[in-house]
C-alpha cells in the first residue's frame, strides 16, 4: 500500500511509488482527500516535465486517461474511457477540439524551462447515474475553469464498476493553458501552484453545493 503523507493541503497518496510506464498516478506528486471522507473526494497534481527523473508529456498522460484499456485495433488515441471530451472558451481556435490536437501542441508548444505541463484533477463522488455526475463536473468545468480563467480543459470520465473495480465512478480534469483564436497562451499560476488545490477544491465545494442539474 502507497504511504499516505498529510499535507496542509490534503493526503499525498503517492509519496513513496517510484515512475512506473503502467501507472500515470506515479509520474507526479498527487494530493487528495483521505480515502475514508464520505461524499465528494478531490485529488489534485501538477504534471512536470520531469519527475524522479521520469519524463513526462501531455500527450501521453492524456492517453493513459482517455485509454485505460487498449484499443482492440491499435489506435493510440481511441477512446475506450466512458466519456471524453475537450472544452475551450468560445474564441478558441476548433482545431484544439480533439484531445490529441489541443494534448500534441501542449508538447510541441511547451515553454523552455517551465516547470508545469498541466494540472490533474480528479473529482469522485457517489452517483446514481454516470451523466449526472459528467453534467455536474461539466458544468462546473466550463463555469470555474474555462470561463473564469480562459484555460482549455480535457474531461475524461471512468466507470471502474464496469472493469469489476470497487471504484467509484469519478471524471478526470487535464487543465492546460489559456487558449484563444491564435492558439496556446499563458498558464494561469494560481490552477498550478501550491494553492491550486485549495482553489479547486473551494470551488467546486460552493459549486455542488449550488447545483441543481
Amino acid at each position: 500500500m502507497a504511504k499516505k503523507i498529510v499535507s496542509p493541503q490534503g493526503v499525498i497518496i503517492n509519496a513513496d511509488r517510484e515512475p512506473d510506464a503502467r501507472n500515470p498516478h506515479s509520474w507526479l506528486v498527487l494530493v487528495g482527500d483521505s480515502p475514508d471522507r464520505e461524499g465528494t473526494r478531490i485529488l489534485y497534481g501538477v504534471l512536470r516535465p520531469t519527475f524522479r527523473g521520469w519524463g513526462n508529456t501531455a500527450a501521453a498522460f492524456a492517453k493513459a486517461k482517455v485509454q485505460p484499456v487498449p484499443d482492440k485495433g491499435g489506435d493510440p488515441w481511441a477512446m475506450t474511457a466512458t466519456r471524453c471530451e475537450v472544452l475551450l472558451p468560445g474564441d478558441s481556435d476548433d482545431r484544439l477540439l480533439s484531445p490529441q490536437a489541443l494534448m500534441e501542441t501542449h508538447d510541441q508548444e511547451q515553454p523552455p524551462g517551465k516547470p508545469v505541463i498541466l494540472t490533474y484533477v480528479t473529482i469522485t463522488f457517489p452517483t446514481a447515474r454516470l451523466h449526472q455526475q459528467y453534467e455536474l463536473v461539466r458544468a462546473f468545468a466550463m463555469s470555474a475553469l474555462v470561463r473564469a480563467y480562459g484555460v482549455g480543459v480535457l474531461m475524461v470520465q471512468h466507470a471502474p464498476h464496469r472493469a469489476a473495480s470497487s471504484n467509484l465512478p469519478h471524471v478526470h480534469l487535464l487543465i492546460g493553458r489559456v487558449v484563444g483564436s491564435l492558439g496556446l497562451k499563458e498558464y494561469v499560476p494560481i490552477l498550478c501552484g501550491d494553492k491550486g488545490r485549495d482553489v479547486i477544491v473551494a470551488a467546486f465545494r460552493e459549486f455542488e453545493a449550488s447545483w441543481t442539474g
